[in-house]
């Protein structure tokens, strides 16, 4: 039942997180480029996330400056995914926060990061060249797999959450014992009875006729007379 309702839960939370975000409408580039220089990105904006990074050929040759204008475009493409999957990541979010369930801002910033590391390896060059002593090369990457990506991570990252729940649950109920109050119990003290004061009532005692001849002859018995008396 338990697991049921894990499913329940998640598939409804994917369904409407897909019904009202908009995954690719939060997609908005940071750096701006001109018409004239977009021209050799050889990329799709309406689909893509891209950058384009430059470095001045000098003394160490035009591979060393192909090198470092990769790394300047992986940085800045690197930004733009983050931005773009913390903008996703709080729309997710919002979502359980109106069940008044909060989430820190540090979880999301996390999230971001570690989104935004794993997709830059998957960026693939759609263009380079040189112009007046630079090499360029631009960088760019789907953002169906941004949107595929975030949402991995935050069911992954909520199914955590889930089972840490479980586990907690597991432990209080079979690890913690409910503690009765004691129950106060009542000693009845029971009167002691002297042992002097037990009789043992045997049948000649019952007997009355009995009873008569042992007071008669206390009556009529002489108190004996011993010779020391005189």
């Amino acid at each position: 039942m338990k697991n049921k309702l894990k499913i329940i839960f998640l598939s409804g939370l994917i369904l409407s997180l897909g019904a009202c975000t908009n995954i690719q409408d939060t997609f908005t580039g940071v750096t701006t480029y001109t018409d004239a220089q977009k021209t050799n990105f050889n990329v799709q904006e309406e689909s893509q996330l891209f950058s384009m990074g430059s470095y001045k050929i000098n003394e160490s040759g035009p591979a060393v400056a192909k090198m470092k204008a990769e790394e300047q475009a992986k940085t800045n493409l690197k930004k733009q995914i983050f931005n773009e999957t913390t903008n996703v990541l709080t729309s997710f979010f919002n979502e359980i926060n109106t069940k008044n369930i909060l989430i820190s801002n540090n979880i999301i910033k996390d999230l971001s990061n570690l989104v935004s590391s794993e997709l830059i390896k998957d960026a693939k060059i759609t263009n380079s060249w040189n112009n007046e002593g630079k090499e360029f090369i631009v960088l760019a990457i789907d953002k169906n797999k941004i949107s595929d990506k975030v949402k991995g991570k935050f069911i992954t990252h909520l199914q955590t959450i889930i089972d840490d729940l479980d586990s907690t649950i597991y432990k209080i109920s079979n690890e913690y014992t409910i503690i009765d109050d004691p129950s106060i119990s009542v000693i009845k003290k029971t009167p002691q009875v002297i042992e002097s004061q037990i009789k043992t009532i045997t049948p000649e005692n019952l007997n009355p006729q009995n009873s008569l001849n042992s007071l008669n002859l206390e009556k009529n018995s002489e108190p004996e007379v011993f010779l020391e008396d005189f």
